[in-house]
């Protein structure tokens, strides 16, 4: 390690790792099954580099570590750079959520990068069993995990505490809260309209509107499995000619979920609002089932936040999203003012 090169300021992620963060969310799934050496694998990073899930390792990153943890989860096309704010005015320990939550609260922060052109649920087992290397080689015991996931991310996040349930890892046993920024719990309906209009043109019987639709059709699963969130497929597939499979992922019932959503307008009750949402993905609906696990979501009405003239990248990187989960994380109950 003592020849590399010194590491790039956090913010300072590389135009060529963003490129690749793109190509990943597009043909993402390409790339894995072909091996191709632009396909990204999934590890925490640190400084624009993957962080080795070694003591010294972390120790080096984090050389004051806490036994509370912060994991932070991209979504589609990006990586950890996401969450860095944009104004190059804030103070140093402001520099993302992450650090917020470090300097605080005592969160140990870390971000991860991954190819979300993978299916949800191939990401998702990837996410689990990268926690249950954090939590075994961490050079403290863990007490409290909290889960970040930004779009996409909130997705794989899920699916990662179904599978650790499942199997009964115990990284998922730590995890007391998961906050979902922008995720489309419901579907997202730009991918769902890409997906209708590649079924309609290559369904015309015309040589042309089918060559378009096999572009259109040229989506890495992740974009696919969006349409459909959270009905996922177990196994992670979707073939093109079969209906979606309608299998709920689950809450897990041991962790205080919360839902932070934006609309471009002033008003989410108005129109424009409900029909756009964030610009990518629309206000969730309200949960009707109750908190005590007996129904799929274990929500209440003030673990869901509406952010207005809050577009959907923006969810990752806005003080005010922040004062929020920081409110949350504190423990205390209910909204920010203006929220």
């Amino acid at each position: 390690m003592a020849d590399q090169p010194p590491p790039a300021p956090p913010g300072a992620t590389s135009w060529t790792s963003w490129a690749q963060s793109i190509v990943n969310g597009a043909v993402g799934d390409y790339l894995h099954a072909r091996q191709n050496g632009l396909g990204i694998a999934m590890a925490f990073y640190h400084h624009d580099r993957p962080l080795p899930l070694q003591r010294e390792a972390i120790l080096q990153a984090h050389p004051h570590p806490t036994t509370r943890l912060c994991v932070l989860v991209h979504g589609l096309g990006c990586n950890e750079d996401v969450w860095t704010y944009p104004d190059p005015a804030r103070p140093a320990g402001e520099t993302s959520y992450g650090a917020a939550l470090q300097a605080d609260l005592g969160y140990t922060p870390l971000f991860v990068r991954y190819n979300s052109g993978l299916a949800i649920a191939e990401n998702g087992r990837q996410l689990a069993t990268l926690l249950a290397d954090l939590v075994e080689a961490y050079p403290l015991p863990v007490d409290e995990l909290i889960l970040i996931g930004h779009s996409m991310g909130g997705l794989v996040i899920r699916y990662a505490c179904h599978d650790a349930a499942q199997h009964q890892a115990p990284w998922v046993g730590h995890v007391r809260q998961v906050f979902y920024l922008g995720s489309p719990h419901d579907g997202a309906p730009l991918a769902l309209l890409s997906h209708i209009a590649a079924e309609v043109l290559t369904a015309v019987p015309n040589p042309i509107t089918r060559l378009i639709g096999d572009i259109f059709n040229l989506r890495s699963q992740g974009i696919k499995d969006l349409r459909a969130a959270p009905l996922v497929d177990a196994h992670g597939h979707h073939p093109a000619e079969e209906p979606v499979p309608q299998q709920v992922v689950p809450w897990l019932m041991t962790a205080q979920h919360y839902l932070v959503v934006g609309t471009l307008g002033d008003d989410p009750q108005h129109l424009a609002s409900i029909l756009l949402g964030d610009g990518l993905v629309l206000v969730p609906r309200m949960p009707t089932t109750p908190p005590d696990g007996t129904g799929p979501d274990p929500i209440l009405p003030d673990q869901i936040v509406c952010f207005p003239r809050t577009g959907h990248l923006r969810l990752a990187r806005d003080p005010a999203v922040y004062q929020q989960i920081r409110r949350w994380c504190a423990g205390a109950e209910g909204v920010l003012d203006g929220a």
